[in-house]
């Protein structure tokens, strides 16, 4: 099983789309990182006067220099700073409603009572909640819909179901080795973004500030109303591993479309349309879902981008029982891929007609 397992993934990484997608990705994430922000992005030095609890005087201070202070490139660190201050000051907590999308208004369970340097947090969090779902995707379709497809292709699907190995011991073998493939791939460009951030910002500040107060882009604080009481680098280590989870349940999926396709090719058309059109449509382009909204809510993308799972509180009644969305998602999710494994088993060791 082991060599059966191995010679699957061996199979898997020798294909030159894996070797060009891999160095193009690679290229593209790094130009990114240092074109983006010319220079070294460490921002203490403006922090460090304004760090600790959030005071009256911090309040005023940042108030006053805001008003006079335009947002610009050179002097972002120090706009970032006083808009922190400014944003989780209690006057303003106290005098601003958010609203979910349901119309619910936002409460805060976890507040942010200091202000502390975290920007590179912010940096590494928004890698795997944009560009990381682009990555996996584009690496899961490119590795794992010839799988099974390209058995059909070459005529070889009938030949290895008649061998001794080839109905179940074959199916795991090639699961297991496209899960060792999900994994390399997560860790490769994970490991690569942690090492650029660590490089452009000198350090890696802030890895024990909350989640709350963790800033994208300087302005834009994504888990604001979180419930979970997670530091930065806790809320890290959390959202690689349900990123992780994400990109082995999306391969599960394409491995079974894999099994029902007879090219590689269709394959890979049924997958971009079943996870990349929700993913464009209400990700990319913010489309308004209206009675769709459960499409949005339960999208595949959602779980490997990982944001919107930890964002906020909100509950669902599900036979009388009140469930977090998380939890709702996670037992959405679980049948579902229990679902398509058994189904991928069934189809490859029954399935006689293929075109």
């Amino acid at each position: 099983m082991i060599r059966l397992t191995q010679f699957e993934f061996y199979k898997i990484m020798m294909r030159k789309s894996i070797f060009i997608a891999i160095a193009v990705l690679l290229v593209f994430l790094i130009l990114y990182a240092f074109l983006r922000h010319p220079g070294l992005m460490d921002g203490t030095n403006y922090y460090k006067p304004y760090e600790g609890p959030i005071t009256t005087e911090k309040v005023k201070i940042a108030h006053d220099q805001l008003d006079n202070l335009k947002y610009r490139e050179e002097n972002e660190y120090k706009y970032g700073v006083l808009y922190d201050i400014a944003v989780f000051s209690p006057e303003e907590i106290k005098n601003t409603t958010s609203y979910d999308d349901r119309g619910n208004i936002k409460e805060r369970t976890v507040n942010v009572l200091g202000i502390y340097y975290n920007k590179p947090w912010g940096y590494l969090l928004e890698y795997i909640d944009q560009f990381g779902v682009v990555f996996m995707i584009i690496m899961i379709l490119l590795g794992l819909a010839p799988v099974f497809a390209e058995e059909y292709a070459l005529g070889t699907a009938v030949l290895l179901r008649s061998s001794k190995r080839g109905k179940g011991q074959l199916v795991s073998a090639k699961f297991m080795a496209s899960m060792l493939y999900i994994v390399v791939c997560v860790v490769l460009f994970t490991g690569v973004n942690l090492l650029v951030y660590w490089l452009r910002f000198g350090n890696l500040a802030g890895a024990d500030t909350s989640i709350q107060s963790v800033g994208m882009y300087f302005y834009s604080f994504d888990y604001e109303f979180s419930p979970y009481r997670f530091t930065a680098i806790q809320y890290y280590m959390v959202q690689l591993v349900t990123h992780l989870i994400g990109a082995l349940i999306f391969g599960f999926i394409v491995l079974m479309v894999s099994a029902l396709s007879s090219t590689s090719f269709v394959a890979m058309i049924v997958n971009v349309a079943i996870v990349g059109v929700p993913y464009l449509a209400f990700d990319v382009l913010n489309l308004n879902p209206g009675s769709m909204m459960w499409i949005k809510k339960f999208s595949f993308s959602t779980v490997v981008r990982v944001t919107k799972l930890f964002q906020t509180p909100t509950t669902y009644s599900i036979f009388g029982l009140e469930l977090s969305y998380l939890s709702l998602y996670t037992i959405v999710m679980l049948l579902i891929t229990v679902g398509v494994v058994f189904a991928t088993y069934r189809i490859f060791r029954s399935r006689e007609v293929f075109g």
